[in-house]
């Protein structure tokens, strides 16, 4: 099991640990660990195609929460215009998929972290959990396809688009 199937699994088990009514410290480690696995899944198939084992931890290190989230917001917009002009192939269309979970996944992470005013449900938690997973099973639909390895690349510079490479 890779670290981020494990901690999409912690996820669910913060989410269930505590039992009705789940405290909101689960819930909001629920939310960001969902996040985290959603984040290491997406480094992890980055690094897997460094050919030098050695460095694959290292240039894991590299990337940045704010370079992934503007290359997907970039990537989500540019996909979701291309879907609405009935342009987007199937791997674009896929490829959107988990570029719009990624945004919104980080966000709710970000808020649940910091935004302590906010009560957070189960339900909420469960919303976090199944984006993840759709991300998750939307990866490995595309995992091997150059629009999905240039967003990856794409994700070591806030200015680049899979596009652009």
């Amino acid at each position: 099991m890779t670290l981020a199937e494990e901690l999409l699994e912690v996820a669910q088990i913060l989410l269930n640990v505590s039992g009705p009514p789940v405290a909101q410290a689960a819930i909001r480690r629920s939310i960001s660990t969902a996040y985290y696995a959603l984040f290491h899944l997406l480094i992890g198939e980055a690094t897997e195609n460094w050919n030098r084992p050695e460095f694959r931890s290292a240039l894991g290190r590299i990337f940045e929460h704010g370079n992934m989230r503007s290359v997907s917001e970039r990537m989500a917009a540019d996909l979701g215009r291309k879907e609405k002009s009935g342009i987007a192939s199937p791997a674009e269309q896929t490829l959107n998929v988990v570029a719009v979970r990624f945004v919104r996944c980080q966000q709710r992470r970000i808020d649940a972290d910091y935004v302590t005013s906010r009560q957070w449900t189960h339900s909420d938690c469960l919303e976090q959990i199944e984006d993840v997973t759709n991300a998750f099973a939307a990866w490995s639909q595309i995992r091997n396809e150059p629009i999905a390895q240039a967003y990856l690349v794409a994700m070591l510079n806030k200015r680049a688009t899979p596009g652009s490479l």
